[in-house]
């Protein structure tokens, strides 16, 4: 079956709504539990049956020549990810679709804080042309133990989120599909479970409160 875009969404809508704060909880059980509810839903990945059926491929390489996938690749120099035609694949947590040219990338992280690089790097994949996504998503969460930062601790997550978008996007040379249908979301969640996010809004420019509309 050919899943949509906002179908996918509505489950991470769900998520980003409900999740809960633990200091136990990292990136995988972000993983598996995204992944159980749009098996739950949809079964996208039956292995009993046809194989060539399956529409939900995890940790997909971007470049792997036994399957014959050469899209986008990258290398890491002095700390930094960016594109490079001689360096090696990159992994998107999952994608959905078909596996030799999935229409829809989709990228987690779960920390206690914000990871720069991470994040780049994740918008970096999700925005190279060189990959086939007709829909990138990326879905970052924050945990803050000390609750949800505010002032100008919230002026400064904004610009990182923002400086983040501009870093990705710099790292290209002409390689930023700049028509790609984009959903990058971040949600920061406190100990007692209060909330905010932001989504990108492609025209601002910029990140804005909320989640996107779909």
């Amino acid at each position: 079956m050919k899943l949509e875009a906002n179908e996918v969404l509505k489950i991470i809508f769900q998520i980003a709504k409900s999740m809960k704060y633990s200091p136990t909880f990292n990136e995988r059980y972000l993983h598996h539990y995204f992944a159980h509810l749009l098996q739950e839903k949809y079964n996208l990945l039956n292995l009993r049956e046809n194989t060539d059926a399956i529409g939900l491929h995890p940790e997909w390489p971007t470049y792997k020549k036994q399957t014959k996938l050469f899209f986008g690749r990258y290398k890491k120099k002095d700390g930094k990810y960016r594109p490079d035609d001689s360096g090696t694949a990159g992994f998107i947590d999952f994608t959905i679709g078909n596996y030799d040219a999935p229409n829809i990338g989709i990228e987690f992280s779960l920390k206690y804080g914000w990871s720069n690089e991470e994040i780049v790097y994740d918008f970096l994949k999700l925005l190279d042309k060189k990959n086939p996504f007709n829909v990138s998503i990326s879905f970052n969460v924050i945990f803050r133990k000390e609750g949800l930062v505010r002032g100008k601790y919230l002026e400064d997550l904004e610009k990182h989120m923002n400086d983040a978008f501009k870093e990705a996007v710099n790292r290209f040379n002409e390689r930023w599909d700049a028509s790609r249908e984009v959903y990058f979301i971040i949600t920061e969640i406190g100990r007692n479970n209060n909330r905010q996010h932001w989504h990108y809004d492609r025209i601002s420019g910029k990140f804005q409160k909320g989640l996107p509309a779909i």
